[in-house]
C-alpha cells in the first residue's frame, strides 16, 4: 500500500525550508546520531546553503559546528563568514582536539572516499550527533581488503538518510523523514507522483516508473 506522498519542493527555496523542518523533527524525536543529508543537483551553491541553515538553526538555539575535509575550504569558509569562524573546523581539527561540546551537532560537508579514514575516526570518536551533508563514502575504484571493506559497509550503513532530493533525466526522488521514497515523472504538466518505496529504488525500479 502507498503511503501519502510528499509534496515535491518547486524551488530552492522551499527545499531549504523543507530540509530544516525535517531537521528539526528527525532532531527531536528520534534516536538516529548519524544523519545524512543529500541534495544531488548540478551546480549547487552547497556553502550558502549551510549557512543560511546554521542561522536558522542558531534561531532555535541549537549550537552547531561545521566540519570540512580540507584547510582550504575550512578558510575559504572563514573568510566569506567572519561571524561564524571560530565554529568551523576540519575533521582533522576535531580528531586532534576533540574538545566540542557533547550537546552541539556537528555538521560534516561532503566528505569524499579520499577523505575517509579521517571522516570515520572522526564520527567514530565524537558522541556528538553528526549531519552529513553530501556526502559519498563509497568507491568501488579504492582496493581495500575484505576486512576493511565489510567494516566500511557497516560505517556506511550507520547513516540515516533523513532528507535526499535527486533529479533524474525524466523525474525526481524525494525522501523526507519520516516518510517513504517517492518517485516523481516528469510531465508536460510538471511533476507527477509515481510510487513510493521502503528504501531507495534501484535503477529497474526507476525505468519501469518513469517510462
Amino acid at each position: 500500500m502507498q503511503s501519502e506522498h510528499l509534496i515535491l519542493p518547486t524551488d530552492l527555496s522551499s527545499c531549504e525550508s523543507d530540509l530544516y523542518n525535517t531537521l528539526v523533527a528527525c532532531y527531536e524525536n528520534n534516536p538516529y546520531s548519524r544523519l545524512s543529508i543529500n541534495l544531488k543537483f548540478e551546480g549547487l551553491k552547497i556553502i550558502p546553503l549551510i549557512f543560511r541553515l546554521l542561522n536558522k538553526l542558531d534561531k532555535i538555539k541549537l549550537n552547531t559546528n561545521i566540519a570540512f575535509s580540507d584547510e582550504g575550504s575550512s578558510a575559504l569558509a572563514k573568510r566569506d563568514y567572519p561571524n561564524y569562524r571560530h565554529r568551523i573546523l576540519t575533521y582533522k581539527d576535531i580528531n586532534n582536539f576533540n574538545n566540542i561540546d557533547k550537546e552541539q551537532l556537528v555538521i560534516a560537508i561532503s566528505p569524499q572516499p579520499y577523505d575517509y579514514e579521517e571522516f570515520e575516526s572522526m564520527a567514530i570518536n565524537l558522541s556528538n550527533n553528526i549531519l552529513m551533508i553530501n556526502g559519498k563514502l563509497e568507491d568501488s575504484a579504492i582496493g581495500v581488503g575484505l576486512v576493511a571493506r565489510e567494516r566500511r559497509v557497516k560505517f556506511i550503513k550507520s547513516w540515516k538518510h533523513i532528507f535526499w532530493l535527486e533529479p533524474l533525466s525524466k523525474g525526481a526522488i524525494f525522501r523526507s523523514y519520516p516518510s517513504d521514497w517517492n518517485v516523481y515523472k516528469y510531465t508536460p504538466e510538471g511533476y507527477t507522483f509515481c510510487n513510493s518505496y521502503k528504501s531507495y529504488p534501484n535503477m529497474e525500479i526507476l525505468e519501469s516508473d518513469l517510462s
